[in-house]
């Protein structure tokens, strides 16, 4: 059975690979908005995008699963169905056509997840962050904007603090 904690229903529900509670995507696949991807994680806060040029990697992913899925309609069609050149061309130009939108989305989510753990413990990370910079407040030191003591880039994490490892 497929449930929360297990990486295969974060990837497939499209959910933020860290609390497997938030949505990646603003907008249903139906109304066609691609990369309608909220930034941060609505429930524990987790920068999706981790550092720039972060989604390059999720090409390969889905060159992966659509060279997969098209070379299994190709065949089926050949091979089983018996089918001629022409309508199995036409079946996989179908089927590349409407499996582009999901593909493009299982793919960011397959990525993000190669990337990002699960953590059933993110409310106390969380918490923890807090009350680090408001040590750091306290001390006069502006946490949003000093990039040295933060590093936002790495998982979503504040992890050059050394209290997140």
């Amino acid at each position: 059975m497929i449930r929360k904690g297990n990486k295969l229903y974060s990837i497939v529900a499209m959910k933020c690979p860290r609390c497997h509670e938030g949505p990646l995507w603003r907008s249903p696949l139906y109304k066609l908005k691609l990369y309608d991807m909220y930034e941060n994680c609505p429930v524990c806060g987790l920068k999706y995008e981790q550092e720039p040029g972060f989604w390059y990697g999720s090409m390969y992913v889905a060159y992966t699963f659509s060279s997969g899925a098209l070379l299994i309609v190709m065949l089926v069609t050949l091979l089983v169905l018996k089918w001629e050149l022409p309508q199995v061309f036409t079946a996989v130009g179908i089927t590349a056509l409407i499996g582009f939108t999901y593909n493009a989305r299982l793919a960011r989510s397959a990525w993000l997840n190669l990337v990002v753990h699960y953590k059933p413990d993110w409310k106390k990370e969380n918490e923890a962050i807090a009350q680090y910079k408001n040590k750091l407040r306290e001390m006069g030191i502006n946490p949003d904007e000093t990039t040295t003591l933060l590093t936002p880039a790495h998982h979503g994490y504040e992890s050059s603090t050394g209290i997140l490892h």
